[in-house]
């Protein structure tokens, strides 16, 4: 009876892992043309992943993640190699065709804002929720991404004098 729950474990391994190096292999051409690229902006951030399943349908990625962005696209992935080859925790965009939208907390109904990058992978779109623990660094993260080609969605975060905009002479 042991050796059956071993090879059921095994097998379930197994299957994940083999979906993922799946998905890799699909995406390596895209990869292999954003990772080309030279970076232009890069910083920690807490990333949320929006699931067709579940009560409200977020779900925390609690690695230590990076936005990426390189001349005309995004990476938004987990800081460290192991989670990013074993568990697929990488996306990676065309700045050209994401859109991106400010929101508060995408289930809590606290002041923390996200920034809601929506993009296709593998043909079916995906939501995923970007922050800072200090909401005036969303502007940086903002721009650099509105820079590299995104389409924003409605206004940007407020920036450092309150509004939606730079303000001109700030150290940022």
């Amino acid at each position: 009876m042991q050796y059956v729950m071993l090879a059921a474990v095994v097998a379930g391994f197994s299957v994940v892992l083999g979906g993922v190096w799946l998905q890799r292999r699909r995406e390596a051409p895209l990869r292999r043309e954003i990772r080309a690229q030279d970076v232009t902006f890069r910083t920690g951030v807490a990333v949320r992943r929006k699931e067709s399943y579940g009560p409200g349908g977020w779900l925390d990625l609690k690695s230590g993640m990076a936005l990426i962005v390189r001349g005309n696209a995004i990476e938004i992935s987990s800081t460290a190699w192991p989670f990013r080859a074993v568990a697929g925790e990488e996306c990676y965009f065309r700045a050209r065709e994401t859109t991106i939208q400010v929101r508060r907390d995408p289930s809590r109904p606290f002041e923390l804002k996200w920034i809601v990058v929506a993009g296709r992978k593998d043909g079916k779109e995906v939501k995923l929720a970007i922050s800072k623990r200090n909401a005036r660094q969303l502007s940086q993260v903002w721009s650099a991404m509105v820079g590299a080609g995104a389409v924003p969605v409605g206004p940007p975060p407020p920036g450092r004098d309150g509004t939606g905009r730079w303000a001109p002479g700030l150290d940022y």
